[in-house]
């Protein structure tokens, strides 16, 4: 079975960050459907907050932004 990045069992993606934060999509097979959306709504953010971290910045308040 592949894994979520299409290069065989156990790849990553190179940045350790974002496969940390990719090994929570890994409960999603114990948990009931219903909960699906909460953690792929997590998974995004944090995702978001790594790949841009001037977003995190902008939501925190910081540099002077709202």
């Amino acid at each position: 079975m592949q894994d979520r990045t299409g290069t065989g069992a156990g790849a990553g993606t190179g940045d350790t960050h974002v496969d940390a934060v990719l090994t929570d999509l890994d409960r999603l097979a114990e948990l009931p459907v219903a909960e699906h959306a909460e953690v792929y709504l997590d998974v995004l953010e944090r995702l978001n907050g790594e790949l841009n971290p001037e977003e995190r910045l902008r939501r925190t308040g910081a540099h002077g932004s709202p």
